[in-house]
């Protein structure tokens, strides 16, 4: 794994020990936020308030613990298909992307029950695409943005 993917991983939260002895941990990493992309694309296909607000409700999971939604979804369903062990457990910083990542997915179905298109479509087209990035760049805007506010040094763990 290259120095800017644990430089990443750790902003993100990881511990040290996962980084260093989970090969896979890159790539595990950014099945959360590349899943959270999906379903919120999904819920603009589908315009629905109660699948965003299910959505939300399940996104805000992570922020609670070590893993999130869809951290489940990957140990329930494609773990046991793809051999690359389980799912690294998740810091502050990425709680605190799930928060994010729930109140806009709320926003937007709030914005579709409303029939109010500003509130509907920019936290998803806000929340979708930073999703996205995180998941092909490993950079995390929401930890970017718990670094900033928090003072938190990306090189510890």
């Amino acid at each position: 794994m290259n120095s800017y993917s644990v430089r990443m991983l750790f902003m993100q939260g990881y511990k040290q020990e996962d980084v260093m002895h989970n090969p896979n941990a890159s790539l595990l990493a950014r099945w959360t936020p590349f899943a959270c992309g999906c379903f919120g694309a999904l819920g603009l296909g589908l315009r629905s308030p109660a699948y965003f607000w299910v959505l939300g409700t399940l996104t805000l999971i992570g922020s609670f613990g070590p893993r999130s939604f869809y951290d489940y979804l990957y140990q329930t369903l494609v773990r046991p298909f793809t051999g690359l062990g389980d799912m690294p457990f998740h810091g502050a910083p990425r709680r605190f992307g799930c928060a994010i990542g729930a109140v806009l997915f709320i926003l937007s179905g709030t914005g579709l029950f409303l029939h109010r298109p500003v509130l509907a479509f920019m936290p998803a087209l806000v929340i979708i695409p930073l999703a996205f990035i995180a998941a092909f760049t490993q950079w995390c805007f929401a930890s970017a943005l718990y670094r900033f506010i928090f003072s938190q040094n990306a090189d510890c763990c």
